[in-house]
């Protein structure tokens, strides 16, 4: 018997009690103060959170991007410290927990304890918890018009409310999950600058003057030829895979191409070039070369690719874009094959270390989150 076990066996022999969310919280919804009032927001000390804190900064907030001022505050009333802030309209199910007085805009929720709620709370159990109701809230959204929560069906939520003892236990465990995959992203992330800077070293006139034996300047289109993509709607399905800007879509059973290939978006994404070797179809949004002249190796073009800022070569102010022509004429770094092969083996220890999803850091960070998710799950059904 585990130590949780144990505890509830001891502490709550008859079971875990469950409330509804409106027993245990004041639930009311965020909202975002007129941007015309710059009283409102000039030199404003009030955190008010967005989407882009939780994307930026996490799930455990102590400050936010932006904040308002008293004046903006309806009724001067704030959401306390320690409260939820979930997401039921847009981007649903989103959550994180709020450690200091603040305030959000309209597309979240706020989940507040009630003054008279006499429960022993760990307001850090509540937030694990609510990876639960976040998938609860995806699957009870009301659909017409603009998408939100069922939220009458939200307050009466039943939520497990276990012994203290119990809670601070969960917590425990689980962050000790929490802080192992961070440890992950951190090093991944001290992975991919260190990649970037060879990338960068290697790549640059500097080196590839000085220890690469020299280059030549080539404009794209003398070195390979770029096709278009095209539209793969007529196909059935198959094996073959099609790509477009953000990767594989679908598979078909027909290919465009087969072989070495670097692709990059023609519209949409246009600064994710990734690098292909096999039989595929690319949709009409994606360029991708072929042909290429014996003088460089397709792999080398790949991390060219990488290191070119595409979006210098945008030609649209709204849909990003790139055109064939631009691309034709954009001149490239040639070293001897040689020194392309000594740049292109060092380069990809370094993209394998950081792309990998079967054997890189990815790869772990991906096990330890199946592992964090199954225990947490396990830890949080009673």
């Amino acid at each position: 018997m585990n130590k949780i076990e144990k505890l509830l066996k001891e502490l709550c022999p008859n079971g875990v009690e469950f409330k509804k969310l409106d027993e245990i919280f004041d639930i009311k919804n965020g909202y975002t103060p007129s941007k015309a009032n710059k009283d409102f927001w000039n030199d404003g000390t009030i955190p008010w959170f967005r989407m882009d804190d939780i994307r930026t900064n996490g799930r455990i907030l102590s400050d936010s991007l932006q904040h308002i001022t008293k004046q903006a505050l309806k009724g001067g009333k704030i959401f306390p410290k320690n409260s939820i802030i979930i997401s039921t309209t847009a981007t649903i199910g989103e959550h994180a927990l709020v450690v200091v007085d603040s305030m959000a805009n309209q597309q979240f929720t706020y989940l507040s304890k009630k003054a008279n709620c006499d429960l022993s709370i760990d307001m850090k159990f509540i937030y694990y918890y609510c990876f639960i109701l976040g998938e609860w809230c995806k699957q009870n959204t009301n659909i017409s018009g603009f998408a939100s929560v069922d939220m009458k069906s939200f307050k009466k939520f039943q939520i497990p409310i276990p012994p203290l003892e119990v809670q601070e236990e969960i917590v425990k465990i689980l962050d000790t999950f929490t802080k192992l995959e961070a440890e992950l992203e951190a090093e991944l992330e001290a992975r991919r600058r260190q990649y970037e800077y060879y990338r960068n070293k290697l790549l640059s006139f500097e080196y590839l003057d000085k220890n690469g034996g020299g280059y030549e300047l080539k404009m794209l289109g003398e070195v390979c030829e770029i096709a278009n993509g095209r539209d793969y709607r007529h196909l059935n399905n198959g094996n073959i895979p099609v790509y477009g800007t953000g990767g594989k879509m679908l598979c078909v059973d027909n290919f465009l191409y087969e072989g070495e290939s670097v692709c990059i978006g023609r519209k949409g994404t246009i600064d994710k070039p990734f690098y292909l070797n096999e039989k595929f179809w690319a949709v009409d949004t994606l360029f991708f070369t072929k042909n290429f002249k014996n003088y460089i190796i397709p792999k080398f073009l790949f991390y060219i690719f990488t290191y070119i800022d595409w979006k210098q070569h945008n030609q649209s102010l709204d849909r990003p874009s790139l055109t064939k022509v631009i691309l034709e004429k954009i001149q490239i770094p040639i070293p001897s094959l040689k020194t392309q092969e000594k740049i292109v083996s060092i380069l990809d220890k370094f993209h394998t270390l950081t792309t990998d999803l079967q054997s890189g850091i990815p790869a772990e960070i991906k096990a330890r989150k199946k592992q964090y998710e199954y225990y947490r799950n396990k830890l949080l059904t009673f």
